[in-house]
């Protein structure tokens, strides 16, 4: 059987197609991906009725692109794009209305808990922590035994930064500095802490980018999927330079991210020194994965 999952989220909207197979395992035969920015659209909390409608002409789009290969059912979540929004139900209504698409809406929990579990696919954590950079939002769920001890979700992502500090495509160092201390504000508060030396997890579009630049900049095979902490310390201070190099890394790895990246890697660089990482493994699948074992394949769960 084959299966189309869309994870509406608040920086990017990503299709990706699954088989699963007799011994109840998947692979994945493609992806597709649109940078919609929906988070761009809120104002006050409220996403207007143009977001809506790009989240809509996106949402068509994919559902085309799926005809072409006899695929007609489009099983679509939305994690803080339109989770962490006052008008959720409008949003909800207006994207049946033009799409005949029901939207589910995921909890911050659920959210930690699909990525952590779509993760197992490609790395046996068993202790440690699992974090998941979004647009508009940051899980972290600390893992014992092979299990969620405890998760949590924060309205701080990789876009939303960008929105509340960057007054245009490159952060001044000032709104660095600001970035920076917002988010030892909110991890502070979060009581997001660790006695280190842990084994760390990161999901989702900001750390395969950062991965990405990593392994280009210490030229890395694309299969690496580890950063030191060093490393992550070392590329964060390039990328803030902003200097030649650091635009032909952000140009050359991940060019639809330039807005977005250091905000990203800045809050990656927090979670990491605040966690106490020694070793960070990048995933390459996540919440997508986990939606699809929790639907489709509930006794892998």
């Amino acid at each position: 059987m084959k299966y189309a999952i869309v994870d509406l989220g608040s920086n990017t909207i990503r299709l990706s197609v699954y088989r699963i197979l007799e011994d109840r395992s998947f692979v994945r035969l493609f992806s597709e991906k649109e940078t919609a920015g929906l988070g761009s659209y809120v104002t006050n909390g409220i996403m207007s009725r143009e977001g809506i409608e790009k989240a809509c002409s996106v949402l068509l789009e994919f559902r085309e692109l799926l005809e072409q290969f006899d695929m007609k059912e489009m099983h679509v979540f939305a994690t803080a794009s339109l989770r962490n929004i006052q008008n959720t139900d409008e949003a909800l209504q207006l994207i049946y209305r033009n799409t005949g698409l029901e939207v589910e809406v995921i909890s911050g929990r659920e959210e930690a808990k699909m990525g952590y579990y779509g993760a197992l696919y490609t790395t046996h954590l068993q202790d440690g922590f699992l974090f998941d950079i979004g647009g508009g939002s940051t899980e972290v769920a600390e893992i014992r035994h092979g299990e969620i001890h405890d998760a949590q979700s924060m309205p701080l992502g990789s876009l939303s930064l960008f929105n509340a500090f960057v007054s245009k495509i490159w952060p001044k160092d000032q709104e660095i500095e600001d970035i920076k201390a917002h988010i030892d504000h909110c991890l502070t508060r979060a009581e997001i802490s660790s006695q280190g030396n842990n084994l760390l997890c990161g999901i989702a579009g900001t750390s395969r980018a950062v991965l990405k630049i990593t392994n280009a900049y210490y030229g890395k095979t694309k299969q690496n999927q580890m950063i030191t902490p060093k490393e992550l310390d070392e590329i964060t201070e390039v990328l803030c330079h902003k200097n030649g190099e650091a635009r032909r890394l952000i140009l050359g790895q991940c060019p639809d991210r330039v807005h977005t990246i250091i905000p990203g890697i800045l809050l990656m660089q927090s979670l990491c020194h605040t966690l106490g990482g020694k070793e960070l493994f990048i995933s390459k699948y996540g919440v997508r994965e986990g939606y699809l074992c929790r639907r489709f394949l509930t006794n892998t769960i």
